[in-house]
């Protein structure tokens, strides 16, 4: 710890093409995802692998980091917006422990027919915005299981569907917003927009509930990991 000053300091020289922050925060995040796949997956990343996936996320948070900086690149506040007429409503919300890195996902289906809700508990998640986006994905998963064709999906969380609708994105939402747009073809009406937390409370509550659910489950004949 009392070098990690001066290792932030250093400068990536080229032709890494790293100009913003520094690259040994990046490296060792990447060592921690290789010994993670290792162990929970069996796949053995190579040191060029794992430097190589170290450089490409510090260029990409080197463009997030430029936007930002950019006024003209920020977006403005969401508004909320009314659900497409005819189309159902479908709430998503996750709650997340720091401590487990576990989370719950909760989400819940309105219609004139009766309500339809669903909670999840999931494992190794690492921030509360990609649980945010975990559940969100099961949501629109939900809804072309069922064969929905109409369909208005809507978060507190702003800045998942700022990604999602293609605003500001960040590097860990990714793959969850890629298989998003995936499976919004098979739909004939589909839109994404916020609505305040006061407003979230039934998907929070079956969130709160799978984390409960995540926390006490008991895992025989796990591997457990060297420290």
């Amino acid at each position: 710890m009392s070098s990690w000053d001066s290792l932030c300091a250093l400068k990536c020289l080229p032709p890494a093409g790293i100009t913003t922050g520094s690259l040994v925060p990046w490296i060792l995040w990447s060592l921690w995802k290789a010994r993670n796949n290792f162990v929970f997956e069996g796949h053995s990343a190579s040191p060029e692998e794992t430097l190589s996936t170290a450089i490409r996320l510090a260029r990409e948070w080197g463009v997030e980091v430029k936007k930002d900086d950019n006024p003209g690149s920020r977006q403005t506040p969401l508004e909320l917006a009314p659900p497409c007429p005819g189309s159902l409503v479908v709430r998503s919300d996750a709650a997340w422990s720091y401590e487990a890195n576990e989370a719950g996902l909760g989400w819940v289906i309105f219609s004139n027919a009766g309500n339809s809700s669903f909670k999840k508990p999931v494992y190794r998640v690492a921030t509360p915005l990609m649980a945010e986006g975990l559940a969100l994905r099961e949501a629109v998963q939900s809804c072309v299981t069922l064969g929905v064709k109409a369909v208005t999906f809507q978060s507190d969380s702003s800045q998942l569907i700022k990604a999602v609708t293609g605003g500001v994105t960040t590097i860990e939402l990714y793959s969850v917003v890629a298989d998003i747009h995936s499976f919004v073809s098979v739909f004939d009406s589909v839109s994404f927009s916020w609505i305040p937390r006061e407003r979230n409370v039934i998907a929070d509550a079956l969130a709160k509930a799978a984390l409960i659910v995540a926390g006490t489950l008991v895992v025989e004949d796990a591997f457990i990991a060297p420290s």
